[in-house]
Parts: structure tokens; C-alpha cells; sequence
């Protein structure tokens, strides 16, 4: 069944059905404005559902949009948003104003959403229409914004006037949600040939897949590849669909538990958890012997089969009904072997006692009987049920011809070879007048009866407990105490596959050898990488011991560097003071020499003025002239010390220059020797400071790797400990195999034995299928019904038939499928937890919403 949905309008874009029974306002969505049209923030509402217009999509002035006209609805009910307007909003709209997708950061899918608005403000006013940016955006009455752009790559199409119109109806009425009111979903039957595929699922150990086809869910067996079951929710039987509805609406998603036994299933509002049933019995027959089912037998045509017990009785039981017919007594011992005739109207026994029987079916008259020299093993027909072939204890195997009207066996020929007992015999389908044997001397060995010549030898490995032929004769197996069956192909005699034990703790094995060999190459991986960080860590440790000396170095350099700086400092200095005491010396001199030439002139001037002077003495006159004299000297002394001064001044000059420059050039190569120094240290330190920063991060990465290392080891011990133990499990269950047999289909072998189990295999490769557990005692005998399901007898009395086609029950649902359920909208993904424990799913409405649920 599929969601029947309301009338959509085609736009060129996808139809968007809308669900009546949907109860909740749409998720919202925004509108966008065009980054390519003139817009202002206050006043224009740029409403476009896909892309920016382009500049050559932009109206001009010339030729502006045409407005859209607006019709004028009348109608007595008002307008519903769910059922009237989202339609419209999905085809023309919703792309590009939703939650996901928020244009502008406008949203459209519910009235609340268009009462917040976007950037341009609200895009609704109730009851006010005509104020309303959505409808003015789109009936084109905004001159530069054309909504919805053309060419969109949607191919959204402007609105008609009739839905304009509604619009404008629904805004006036008050731009209400829809009423709250749950609807029912209204369900129609899935078109006929639509089957689309959303979802397979796979068990973990590779035995079975699950394909959702439509509603429906195919679950196939891998390893037989043949279907088991189509999923079947009883409650849709009830709503008139056929077997094999599991859902009403499209599965898209499954998902098997850890172990493969609860599968999840996925669809509209609902998840539904279906249960694989383990160890089915169809019939269980709890006292069928005394106190063992020693063998038993289903005849070819299906409708019988027989039981031998340890107290000598054949029981016949009705295989359909699963109802005992009769019990047939005549034998003094355990009955060891049954074997129906051909055309299913006879029943071969030998027991313990040496008596070989042939029985009439369903009658269950005596027709023949005959002794043997020791306890019967193993009995087959040949030639259309005139002949049989029996095995004992004393390695012979002997041919006998059935005399109905003598009520006598008759032997025909003997046959040896056998250094064992005769356990098993099986004719060959393809090769009438050919059987197979098998010989606690551990051989099978194929034989022409005919002429009495061994065709083949075959060693299985072990005393022999069963042989097999497959129907169409192309393989044949072979079962021991050593608790291994063989498979064989029957043209060449080779071996195809060995099985033995449980196959869970086989492939157990298996998964622990891997995981054994994962634990295994992270322990090296992070001996290694342990290996490389102590590397890295002593490495770092040498480098930070070289940047200490390095770093000591340069201060010790830059210490002698400054020191030195110092010394030509004051080298300058003294040189600069050294010039200008000259220069002080000589300032001194020229001032002494100017002095006393100024004196001179003086006394000169007096001397002159007393020589004219009448009125001095003469006295007078001779006491200036030696004034003027002793002043002239002392001027001319002056003048010769300046004379002298200035000559040895420009020696001394020049040579202070030079020590001054001497002294400034030692100072500038100080100062870069200083500066270099200074680079170094600057370098050296910044080198130590990542050095012990990287010291710091190698010492954390090999407590990382310490600790990585250490919780490898211990995974990869607990991994040697999980796999010896699994190993011992696998060897427990490897117990000896006492029974075999193919199915009638050609498709299974199932083999049976001390481990109280029947396991069964794949009847062409020998590859595992599962295994039935339900016996209490050492299972003896095993066969298959004609509808392929296997039978065994165990030492615990009971034999049991098995449902290997039970169906799949539905366990639990999670969800209504209706308005009320706590899923929203499909379930597209379920996913198990590790332990099985939980159950996530995700889903939600498309272009709306999203959820994940842990359940």
C-alpha cells in the first residue's frame, strides 16, 4: 500500500503530495533575496526560489514586470493552510525557504515561519493582504523582483491568479495554521509492477541478506542462495492484502542485530522488528524407544517414516501427521539400520540380534527374514528393490536377492575387502548396480555388485560411522568417530571440503585468528612507533642539550661583546678629551698671547701720550717706556709660546684625530660584533625554547605510545586468550559424527552426532549453513522429510522434526503509522548498537525536518 496524496499542481518541478492526515504545521523555510537586484532593508521583499536573477532576467525601466492579477475567491469555509496553501508553497516556493535552505533567512513553511519573516521583515501581515510582502513579491507588484525568477532551475512557475487569489483570501482571513484535527491516511494499493529496492541488509556472519522490494521483505539464505521467507505482518492480512505485505508503505531501510536474529525494517512513521526463529521444531516426539532412537529412515516418497530403538521395535509414524501407525516387533536387539525400498513399500531393518528383516509397508508384515553371521550395521537396496546389500561386524558386505513368495532373503554374493566392521552403505542413484561403504578400518570404498570389483578406495581418516549418496549421484559423503565428516566428488573420488564441530565456534575460531592477527600488527605498530618516539624523545633531549650550550655560549659571548664595547666607549671618550684638552691648551695660549699683546699696545698708547704730554717728567716718560718694553717683551714671549703651541698643536691634533678615529671605528665594529652577539643569543634562545618545547611534546608522545603499546599488548593477550579459548570450544564441539544425510533437493547435507546437534552444510562446497540444538543425549540418526526439513533420533528417546522454514515472527513495532506516532514522517535509516541492545533510527520530513531516535 502506498500514502494516497492530495492533488498537486505540475510546475515542471517534482509533484509534492501532501498527506491529509497531516496534523502538524510545515516545517519553515525562508525566502532569499537577489544578490543581483537593488534591494533596501526596510521596503523590498526579495522572494525567489532558486536562484540569484541574473542581470539580463532583471526587468528594466523600459519594460517593467507585469503585475499578476489577483482573483477574487469567494468561498463559505475558510481557507486551510495544510490543505490549501502548502501545495502551492511546495511547487513554487519551499526550495529555497525552508529549514534547510533558508533564503534570506526566510521561512515559508509554516504561518509562524511568515510572521517572524527574514531579512526583508515579516512576510505576512494578518489580515492586511495588501501589505504583505509575500503577495506583493509574488503577483509581481515589487517593480525589480520577478517571483519566481524565470529560468530557475526548478522551473517554479509564476502563480495564477486563482492561487493568488487564495492566498490573499488566507492572509485576510488572518494567516491562521490549520486546525490540529487528525485526519486518517487514506492508503491505496501500490501500482501495479512497482517494486523499487531501498534497502538490503546482511548479517554478520554471512548467512543471510534481506532486500525490501516495494512493502514487501525477501529474506534469502546466502550460502544455499534460496529464499527463506517473505515477511508477513499479520495485521495487514487483517486489512485484505496477500502474504507477504509487511508494511504499508515503502520499506527504505533494514538492518539485522549483531547476531542475526531480530531484523529491523523502516518505513512510514512505523519500524517494525521481526525475530528469526532458532532451533524451529515443527514436531517433537518425546518416548519414541526405550532409551535410544538408534536409527531411522523417511521413505523416498515422504509419506512414512521409521524409528529403531535400542530395545528392538520399529516404530512407523505417519510423516505428515507425525502420528505413530504401528510398531513392528521381531527383533531381539538394538536396531542399528533402516532403509525404505525404492518405490517406498518396504522397510529394511538389521539390528544387534544378526537379523536381517524386510517389512511391508504400511502393514508392516514380515516378508523376509534372514541371519547373519554377525550384528547388522548397514543395509541399502539395489536394483529396484529386488536386491539388498547388508554390513556387519564381521567386515563382510553381502548381497541378497528378496523372495517375497518364499518370505526368505537370499544370498547372492559376498564381497571382501574391509579390514573393519561394515558401518555404512548407500546405493549410488546414477549407478544402480553400484554401492558405497564405509568401515571402521577408516576406508570408503565404492563397489561394482555386479562383477564384485572395488571401482574406487577412498581413506576418510577414521572408523567410519555413515556414508551418503546425493540423489543426483555427484557427491557422496562419509562421517567418523574422529570426528570429521567429508565431503567427496563422486566422478574423480576427491575430497571438495572437510567439516567438523559446531560451525558458530568454527567461524568463531576464525574471528578470533583475525582479530588475533589485528591485535597482533597494532602491538607491533605501536612497538614500533613506541621504538620511534624514545628515538625522537632522545633526540630532542640531545638537542636541547646542545641549545643550552649554544645558548651559554652566546651570553658568555654577548657578555664579552658588551665588555668590549665598553672598553672602546671609553677608548673614544679618552680620545675626545685628550682633543680637547689641545684644544683648551691652545684656546689658553692665543688667549695669554691676545692678552698681552693688548697689554703691549696699552702701554704703548700711555707711553706715547706721556712723550707728548708738556707737563711729564722726564721720569715719567723713562718709567713708561720701560712699561712699554717689559709689555712688548712679555707680548713677544706670548706670541713666540702661540708660535711654538700652534706648531706642535698640529701634531698633536692629527694624532689625537687619529686615536679618536681609531677609537670611533673600534667602537662601530664593537657595536656589530655586540649586535651579532646579540642575534646569536636571540637565536640560541628562541632554538632552546623550541627545543625544550619539543622535549616536552617527545616525552608526551612516549607516554602515549607507552600507554598505546601497553593497551595493544594486553589487546593482543586478551586476544591469544579469547582465541585459545575459542579454539577450545571449537575442539569440545569437534565430537565424533555418528550420522549423515542430503537433502532431497540436492542442496543440504546435515550431519549429526555426539555433540547432541544437527549442523548442516552446503551439499556442493561443504560450507556452513547453522545448527540445530534441542537434543539432550547423543544424536544417532538423522534424515530429511520430503519438504526438506531434517529429522533426527537422539540417545534422550525423542526424535525431533525440524522447521528450517519457520516463519520470521513479528516481535515488537515501534510507531503507530498514523498522525500519533512518535516518528515523523519515513524512517530511512535503522541501525543496532554493538550489544544489540538499542535501536537507532533516522528520518523526518523531507525538506523540513530531520530526527534521530535511540530506542
Amino acid at each position: 500500500m502506498i500514502l494516497r496524496a492530495a492533488p498537486t499542481r505540475r510546475t515542471g518541478t517534482a509533484d509534492f503530495p501532501v498527506r491529509p492526515e497531516s496534523n502538524s504545521s510545515p516545517a519553515p523555510r525562508g525566502i532569499a533575496p537577489s544578490p543581483g537586484l537593488r534591494t533596501t532593508a526596510a521596503f523590498i521583499l526579495v522572494f525567489q526560489c532558486l536562484e540569484p536573477v541574473r542581470a539580463d532576467e532583471t526587468k528594466s525601466a523600459e519594460n517593467p514586470p507585469k503585475p499578476i492579477p489577483i482573483a477574487q475567491i469567494k468561498r463559505s469555509t475558510p481557507v486551510d493552510f495544510e490543505k490549501d496553501i502548502v501545495p502551492i508553497l511546495k511547487n513554487n516556493c519551499l526550495a529555497c525557504h525552508n529549514r534547510t535552505t533558508a533564503k534570506a533567512r526566510l521561512i515559508l513553511e509554516t504561518p509562524e515561519g511568515m510572521l517572524k519573516g527574514g531579512d526583508s521583515g515579516p512576510a505576512v501581515v494578518p489580515k492586511r493582504s495588501g501589505a504583505s510582502l509575500l503577495l506583493k513579491a509574488a503577483s509581481h507588484q515589487i517593480e525589480d523582483t520577478v517571483m519566481p525568477p524565470p529560468g530557475n532551475k526548478v522551473q517554479a512557475s509564476n502563480l495564477t491568479p486563482e492561487e493568488l487569489g487564495l492566498i490573499k483570501l488566507w492572509i485576510d482571513q488572518g494567516a491562521k495554521s490549520s486546525d490540529r484535527a487528525i485526519r486518517p491516511i487514506e492508503w491505496q494499493p501500490l501500482p501495479a509492477g512497482l517494486n523499487p529496492i531501498y534497502a538490503v541488509g546482511l548479517t554478520s556472519d554471512g548467512q543471510f541478506a534481506a532486500c525490501a522490494r516495494a512493502n514487501q521483505i525477501f529474506v534469502y539464505h546466502l550460502p544455499s542462495a534460496q529464499l527463506v521467507t517473505r515477511r508477513t505482518d499479520p495485521q495487514m492480512l487483517k486489512s485484505g492484502n496477500k502474504p507477504g505485505v509487511s508494511h504499508r508503505d515503502l520499506v527504505h531501510a533494514l538492518a539485522f542485530n549483531p547476531d542475526g536474529t531480530v531484523l529491523a525494517s523502516g518505513a512510514f512513521r512505523e519500524v517494525k522488528l521481526w525475530r528469526r526463529p532458532e532451533n524451529a521444531q515443527h514436531t517433537k516426539l518425546s518416548t519414541v524407544a526405550r532409551k535410544v532412537v538408534e536409527t531411522l529412515a523417511v521413505s523416498p516418497d515422504g509419506h512414512w517414516f521409521a524409528t529403531g530403538g535400542d530395545d528392538g521395535n520399529i516404530r512407523l509414524w505417519n510423516a505428515v501427521s507425525a502420528k505413530s501407525i504401528r510398531t513392528l516387533r521381531g527383533h531381539t536387539g538394538p536396531i542399528n539400520t533402516l532403509k525404505f525400498s525404492p518405490d517406498s513399500i518396504k522397510l529394511c531393518s538389521g539390528a544387534s540380534d544378526r537379523k536381517l528383516a524386510v517389512w511391508s509397508i504400511p502393514r508392516g508384515n514380515l516378508v523376509a527374514r534372514a541371519e547373519t553371521p554377525s550384528k547388522v550395521n548397514a543395509v541399502t537396496w539395489l536394483n529396484d528393490g529386488r536386491q539388498i546389500a547388508s554390513g556387519g561386524d564381521d567386515q563382510m558386505i553381502r548381497l541378497w536377492f528378496v523372495d517375497s513368495a518364499r518370505s526368505a532373503l537370499v544370498p547372492v554374493k559376498d564381497f571382501k575387502g574391509h579390514t573393519g566392521p561394515v558401518t555404512a552403505l548407500d546405493t549410488m542413484p546414477s549407478a544402480p548396480a553400484q554401492i558405497l561403504s564405509g568401515s571402521g578400518d577408516g576406508s570408503v570404498r565404492l563397489w561394482n555388485v555386479e562383477d564384485g570389483q572395488l571401482v574406487r578406495q577412498v581413506q576418510h581418516g577414521g572408523p567410519v560411522s555413515a556414508v551418503a549418496v546425493r540423489r543426483d549421484g555427484k557427491r557422496f559423503a562419509s562421517s567418523g568417530l574422529n570426528s570429521v565428516a567429508r565431503l567427496w566428488d563422486t566422478s574423480e573420488g576427491k575430497p571438495i571440503a572437510e567439516m567438523k564441530g559446531d560451525p558458530r565456534p568454527q567461524e568463531y575460531v576464525a574471528d578470533r585468528n583475525r582479530f588475533l592477527d589485528f591485535a597482533k600488527s597494532e602491538a607491533d605498530f605501536h612497538k614500533a612507533a613506541l621504538n620511534g618516539a624514545e628515538t625522537n624523545q632522545t633526540a630532542a633531549a640531545n638537542r636541547v642539550n646542545k641549545a643550552r650550550e649554544v645558548h651559554e655560549a652566546a651570553n658568555k659571548a654577548l657578555a664579552e661583546k658588551q665588555m668590549r664595547v665598553e672598553e672602546k666607549e671609553a677608548a673614544r671618550a679618552a680620545a675626545e678629551k685628550a682633543t680637547e684638552a689641545l684644544k683648551a691648551e691652545l684656546k689658553k695660549a692665543t688667549e695669554a698671547f691676545e692678552a698681552a699683546d693688548r697689554a703691549a699696545k696699552d702701554a704703548e698708547a700711555l707711553a706715547k701720550s706721556v712723550r707728548e704730554s708738556p707737563a711729564e717728567t722726564k721720569e715719567t716718560i723713562d718709567r713708561a717706556a720701560a712699561e712699554v718694553a717689559a709689555k712688548t717683551k712679555s707680548a713677544g714671549e706670548a706670541r713666540t709660546a702661540l708660535d711654538k703651541l700652534s706648531s706642535e698643536m698640529k701634531e698633536k691634533e692629527k694624532q689625537a684625530d687619529e686615536k679618536l678615529k681609531t677609537a670611533v671605528k673600534a667602537l662601530e665594529d664593537a657595536g656589530k660584533e655586540l649586535k651579532k652577539a646579540e642575534l646569536t643569543k636571540s637565536t640560541a634562545l628562541t632554538e632552546f625554547e623550541l627545543a625544550e618545547k619539543a622535549a616536552d611534546q617527545a616525552a608526551e608522545a612516549v607516554a602515549k605510545s607507552r600507554e598505546a603499546k601497553q593497551k595493544a599488548e594486553r589487546q593482543h593477550k586478551d586476544a591469544e586468550t579469547q582465541l585459545a579459548a575459542a579454539r577450545q570450544t571449537a575442539a569440545e564441539s569437534e565430537q565424533p559424527i555418528r550420522s549423515l544425510a542430503f537433502s532431497p533437493d540436492n542442496l543440504m547435507l546435515a550431519t549429526a552426532g555426539d555433540d547432541q546437534s544437527v549442523h548442516t552444510w552446503n551439499a556442493d562446497n561443504g560450507a556452513p549453513f547453522g545448527s540445530l540444538k534441542g537434543h539432550k543425549g547423543v544424536v544417532f540418526a538423522v534424515a530429511f522429510t520430503r519438504d526438506g526439513n531434517p529429522i533426527s533420533g537422539a540417545a534422550d528417546r525423542s526424535v525431533v522434526i525440524w522447521d528450517l522454514k519457520a516463519a520470521w515472527k513479528l516481535d515488537h513495532v515501534i510507531g503507530t503509522g498514523d498522525a500519533n506516532s512518535p516518528l515523523i514522517d519515513r524512517v530511512n535509516t535503522v541501525k543496532f548498537s554493538p550489544d544489540g541492545g538499542s535501536l537507532a533510527t533516522g528520518g523526518g520530513e523531507p525538506t523540513r525536518s530531520g530526527e534521530i531516535k535511540l530506542w
